[in-house]
């Protein structure tokens, strides 16, 4: 079964979805968000390490 020439496929509807600016500033917030709570878990993973007995309050 052939596809459609003129419709694109999801993949590529969704990759041109993905390449408008408002989007990519989403895509970055997330990202962002996300790494910063990386970090944060890595410094308390860290921690708990160094010191057996600190806590997060």
């Amino acid at each position: 079964m052939a596809a459609c020439e003129d419709r694109p496929n999801l993949v590529e509807r969704a990759v041109r979805k993905l390449g408008e600016p408002e989007n990519q500033a989403r895509l970055l917030q997330a990202a962002w968000r996300i790494s910063l709570l990386m970090m944060v878990f890595g410094f308390i993973i860290i921690l708990k390490t160094i010191f057996p007995n600190f806590t997060v309050t």
